[in-house]
């Protein structure tokens, strides 16, 4: 098997890549991309591993051009937050409302049975009569 079919020279990888052969080998100085210099001093890029960078790249730039659509919906979900929490509030003041209206018509009804009571005790007489 030939040398060229497990590897690739910085100008393929660049095509690969779609960068220049001078970003390549920046990129192969940097340790960014794996490879080695052969015996005459000439870059030697293991395919698999420059696809992994580009693959790897390519993630990166797609979650990159994701990240305005996330921080948009960020601040969607803030604004609902909030929008939640307002109309949380005012259930709760419209409950403690409604809870102090059962309480005075609860102590109302507690009168009138006492009231009611107290007439079905009266005698016939007293009840015609007064007193």
């Amino acid at each position: 098997m030939d040398d060229r079919d497990e590897y690739y020279i910085p100008s393929q990888a660049a095509r690969v890549l779609r960068l220049t052969r001078q970003r390549v080998a920046e990129l192969l100085r940097n340790g960014e991309v794996e490879g080695y210099k052969d015996e005459l001093g000439h870059w030697r890029i293991p395919k698999a591993a420059l696809h992994a960078y580009k693959e790897a790249r390519d993630e990166s730039q797609v979650e990159r051009t994701l990240q305005p659509d996330l921080l948009d919906r960020l601040v969607d979900a803030e604004r609902e937050v909030g929008r939640l929490e307002g109309r949380a509030q005012l259930t709760e003041v419209a409950e403690s409302t409604l809870r102090e209206q059962l309480q005075r018509e609860r102590e109302r009804a507690d009168r009138l049975e006492t009231e009611l009571k107290a007439e079905r005790e009266k005698g016939f007489w007293r009840k015609l009569f007064g007193k």
